[in-house]
Parts: structure tokens; sequence; C-alpha cells
């Protein structure tokens, strides 16, 4: 007769987590900005085991995660090797449930549709003593009209921006929906029967959700994004046990923990190597124009999704924007070339960063769910839908009225 091991709490998680962030504090310290090896590759020897790292190997590493291929390649350093499998052991998720379908709902996308989808499937198996919804940062309602529909139940959606809650009223013909403008952290009163909802609640507004929800007795459903727009570019933890660990982060960690690359499976991963070395391009362009860069710098006033367009549009107005005489097209031809060879070397170096971001997000996650199991229920923690619909797909999610959630 065989037995299964209990599943570990949601603070027992967040304690393998820091203990395995801890180890590697070198590594998460320093981003690779530059194409020269990062001083903790070269003093742990992975330097020229990655410089060396062929293209093809490259690309399987940002596709299917580095933690999943690094282990596999001929002459892989055992301190490297070691750590992928911690990061393959430690991020470890159950799967959500299967949606039963796919709602066809309006001005919205694909993958908006398929998240929708997965969450409402979610809340039938676990939430079904939900008495209301109440979908905090509710954008246009698409998943508060959903969940409303799949559950037959009344839902609220409140939304900051008056523009956006106009949009989802206009959207909205069922009389059990309505939505509201205001702070979702501060105006609203949710009580033990209602269903709090988030998904990519960005920076302080998961926190704020959970924090409700524990105060309230509510139950709670927040698949988060965006920490690193936590107020003052600092998160303190959440949970008793992630102020014991000392969980504190600032704003260059919460962005690792956002991370997007292109092992989440996006079909567009040329294209997201494109934009980065464009960004390359621009930074060499601005540096060499003599221009003080932070990393990241170089997009200042520039959407990321402008980097899909050609080096010799964007630079004239990044110069603009700081006083500086646009460059020659020999300037930019040459930047383009350079930023080539940099931004190859940079892609190797990065990659035992790259593979700490799951494990950082995590203990995010499990900072939240074990501050909801210290007042209350112990909540689930699960991969909401497939990664190819969204990243940032990990749930947490605790039911009305849930007792016992084993």
């Amino acid at each position: 007769m065989s037995t299964r091991a209990p599943t570990p709490s949601a603070a027992e998680r967040l304690h393998a987590l820091t203990a395995l962030l801890a180890d590697v504090e070198d590594v998460l310290a320093h981003r690779v900005t530059a194409p020269e090896p990062p001083g903790w590759a070269t003093r742990r020897g992975w330097a020229s085991f990655l410089a060396a790292l062929s293209d093809d190997a490259l690309v399987a590493c940002e596709r299917r995660g580095p933690a999943a291929v690094l282990p596999t390649l001929p002459g892989v350093p055992a301190e490297l090797r070691e750590l992928a499998e911690r990061v393959t052991a430690r991020s470890a998720l159950p799967a959500g449930e299967p949606a039963e379908r796919v709602p066809a709902l309006r001005q919205a996308s694909p993958r908006k549709r398929a998240q929708v989808a997965a969450l409402a499937a979610l809340v039938r198996r676990w939430a079904p003593r939900t008495e209301r919804i109440v979908d905090l940062g509710a954008g246009k309602g698409h998943l508060t009209r959903a969940l409303a529909e799949a559950l037959d139940l009344p839902a609220i959606g409140v939304e900051r921006r008056d523009a956006v809650v106009r949009r989802a009223r206009d959207l909205t013909f069922d009389a059990r929906v309505r939505f509201v403008a205001g702070d979702a952290a501060r105006d609203v009163a949710p009580g033990p029967s209602d269903l709090l909802v988030g998904l990519h609640a960005c920076g302080a507004l998961g926190d704020a959700l959970v924090e409700r929800a524990a105060r309230t007795g509510a139950g709670a459903l927040l698949v988060s994004c965006c920490p690193q727009k936590a107020p003052g570019g600092v998160r303190a933890p959440r949970s008793s046990v992630g102020r014991t660990l000392g969980l504190t982060l600032d704003a260059p960690l919460l962005g690792l923990a956002n991370l997007a690359t292109v092992a989440d499976g996006a079909p567009d991963a040329a294209a997201v190597m494109d934009r980065r070395r464009t960004r390359r391009a621009l930074y060499t362009l601005l540096r060499d124009a003599g221009a003080d860069l932070a990393p990241g710098d170089e997009a200042r006033g520039i959407h990321r999704r402008q980097f899909r367009r050609p080096l010799a549009e964007l630079a004239p107005r990044a110069f603009a924007g700081r006083g500086l005489a646009a460059p020659s097209p020999a300037a930019i031809r040459d930047a383009e070339r350079r930023a080539a060879v940099e931004h190859g070397r940079i892609r190797r170096f990065a990659l035992p960063r790259t593979m700490l971001a799951r494990p950082l997000e995590l203990a995010l996650v499990f900072d939240r769910a074990a501050a909801l199991a210290e007042t209350g229920p112990a909540p689930h923690v699960l991969e909401a839908f497939d990664r190819r619909a969204s990243p940032r797909n990990v749930a947490i999610l605790r039911g009305v009225g849930d007792g016992d959630a084993s």
C-alpha cells in the first residue's frame, strides 16, 4: 500500500525557496548588463561554460527554460547543474482545472479568453459556496462577467479609471453585474461570503487583496503580476514567516520576479530577442554619446512594444529626449553590429540569473499564501493556466467557507 507525502504548507515552501535564493545571493544581486563575464560567474567557475554555449543550446535554454536544459548539456559545471535541479524541484506546482469552454468575450484577445476560462473552471471546482464576486482592478470586466455567468452569481467590478469603468458598463448586459469607480484597496467592504478576485493584479493591489481577505474572512483568487510597482520600489513581507526570513525585496529583484522570458512558450520568441537586441543597440549608441545610463535607462520614454521598430526610428527620439544630436546612419549601423555580438554574450551569461526568476516569483506568492493561512484556511497555490496564455499564471485560491482546503 503506497502513501502519498503530505503537501508542504505555504510556510514550508517559503522556507525552501528563501534557502535556495540565499545560496545564490551574489547572482541575484548583480544583473548582467555587459558582455564581460559577471564576477559571480567567474568566481563560481561558470563563465567559460556559459561563454562557449552554442547558439542551439542558448536558444533551447531560452525556449524550454535554463533549469530544464542546462543539466542535460555536456560539460555543465556540477554546481550549476545542481542549482538547476533545485530550481526545478522548488518551482513545481500542481496544475489548475481544465476549462470546459472558452467564452466568446467581446474585445478580448484569445489569451485573455483562455485565462478567464481557466479561472472560471477553478471557481466552479474550488469555490462553490461563493455568494458574490468582487473583482478588484476589473478593467473592462471580462473576468467579472465570466465568473458571474459561470457561478450564476452577482458580481461587482472595482476599477479606479473612470473611462475604463464606463467601457465595462457598455460591454455588460447582465443585470447581476455592476461596475464602480474606486480604489480597490480602500473603497470595498467585502463580506465573508464574497470571493475577492484579482487577475494580474499589479504591485500593491495583490497585497491589498490578500490583506482584505485575511481581515474579513472573504475568499480570495489572485493571479498577480508586476511586483516592481510596489510603492517606493520596496516590498515588505506580508506573512509572519516572511518577516522572520527577512523577505524584503527592492525594485531590481521585484523586476526579476516578473521576468517573462521566451522560455514561457511565447510563439514570437525570435521577435522577443530582436527587441532586446535593438535595446542593446540603443544602449550602445547612447553610451557612445556620453549618456549616463543605469540598466534599463535606454528605454526611457519608449514603450517596450515600440522596440519592434527599426533602431533608425527609435534613436532620434531617444537622443532628442536627452538633448543630444541625432546619431548618424553610420553610427546606427555600427551600434547594431556591435550589439549583435554583445547581446549574444549577455544572453549566455544571464541564464543562471534568469533561471532564478520563477523561484523569486514563487517566494512572493507563498509569502501571500502564508499570510492567508495565518488567518484562516490554507489556500491552494497552483498554475491556473498554460504559460502560453500568460507567463504570470500562478494562482492563490481560498474558497468561501473552505474550512479545510486540503
